[in-house]
């Protein structure tokens, strides 16, 4: 039994061409309760008024039914609408409507005619957009302009920035998304934190965020990554702990950060003196832009690991709420 009751009538509404992951969550979601599903189809007539250029009505519906079918939904009704309301301003066993944030508009003013018309008001269930790999929402619209495709992978070249100078973090993105995306263009900017050289605790993270949103320009993804020292009070020690930021065009930020490590007493004291680690590590260890190659990581692990390695873990956790982006809304 759904937490509505025994039967519950759901509706929603759409062209569903060409068909997307963003209709499959509408439709997720208006299947969830376990009820019946009414579905308004809009006509060819309708969709020739707004000037749009889809598939026909009957094949629309049986390609809709075929899908609502491989993912064992039977309880539904497909209906075809010529307004914006359809059946569902004069159906008074109606319970909710499932919409869009494009679309909750369009709930309300549904709404406001039933109430005219002496009948309940739906319950207006919102399913967030779902954005594609730039970040921006997955639409038929784009992907007929051949911007992205049904899953919203982009179908052009993913244009991505690194607010660095350093091409050691470069490579590290480039080492990382060319294993997410099929078509890839990965270049350095350079770009101003508002952080100082050698960031402490909060600073680290935010100079991450700054440089990605400093990056992005008129690419797909902005990222940004920048090390700290940030200190731990349990063990009264600092830890070396490398952030990576990513932005998309829609401001959305993503975050994660690679694992932490000491360095040396020697170390410790000169970055307190003022100085940063990169310069105390070249001090130490007379390596000249240690940060450029294997980084203060290679030295001290004998090569085990190298900073771009390190680096690598960084974005990639940053990438995680990208890839699993349907877990993410």
């Amino acid at each position: 039994m759904s937490a509505w009751g025994e039967r519950v009538r759901v509706c929603l509404g759409g062209t569903f061409d060409p068909f997307h992951d963003g209709h499959e969550s509408l439709l997720r979601r208006a299947f969830e309760d376990g009820g019946e599903v009414l579905i308004g189809l809009t006509s060819d007539s309708m969709v020739s008024a707004k000037g749009r250029r889809v598939r026909a009505f009957t094949e629309r519906k049986r390609h809709l039914e075929q899908f609502l079918r491989s993912r064992g939904w039977e309880n539904f009704t497909i209906e075809e609408i010529d307004d914006r309301f359809g059946p569902a301003a004069h159906l008074a066993e109606l319970d909710a409507i499932v919409v869009s944030e494009e679309t909750e508009r369009t709930a309300s003013d549904l709404n406001e005619v039933r109430s005219s018309g002496g009948l309940k008001p739906l319950q207006i269930l919102r399913v967030p957009l779902l954005p594609a790999d730039d970040g921006l929402a997955i639409s038929s619209t784009r992907i007929s302009q051949g911007d992205i495709d049904a899953s919203g992978r982009v179908m052009r070249v993913m244009r991505v920035f690194v607010g660095t100078g350093n091409q050691v973090k470069v490579r590290a993105v480039q080492g990382v998304l060319e294993r997410i995306y099929d078509n890839l263009d990965v270049r350095r900017r350079e770009v101003e934190t508002g952080v100082p050289p050698q960031p402490r605790g909060d600073e680290a993270l935010r100079g991450a965020v700054a440089r990605a949103r400093e990056a992005i320009g008129r690419g797909h993804l902005g990222i940004g990554i920048e090390a700290g020292l940030i200190w731990h009070e349990e063990t009264r020690r600092h830890l070396d702990i490398q952030y990576c930021a990513v932005v998309d065009r829609s401001g959305r930020v993503t975050v994660g950060c690679g694992p932490g490590f000491e360095h040396p007493p020697a170390v410790v004291r000169m970055v307190e003196g003022g100085g940063t680690v990169g310069e105390a590590m070249e001090a130490l260890t007379g390596i000249q832009d240690i940060g450029k190659g294997e980084g203060a990581i290679g030295y001290l692990t004998e090569g085990r690991m190298d900073r771009q390695e390190l680096t690598e873990i960084a974005v990639l956790m940053a990438m995680v709420p990208r890839v699993r982006r349907k877990l993410y809304l």
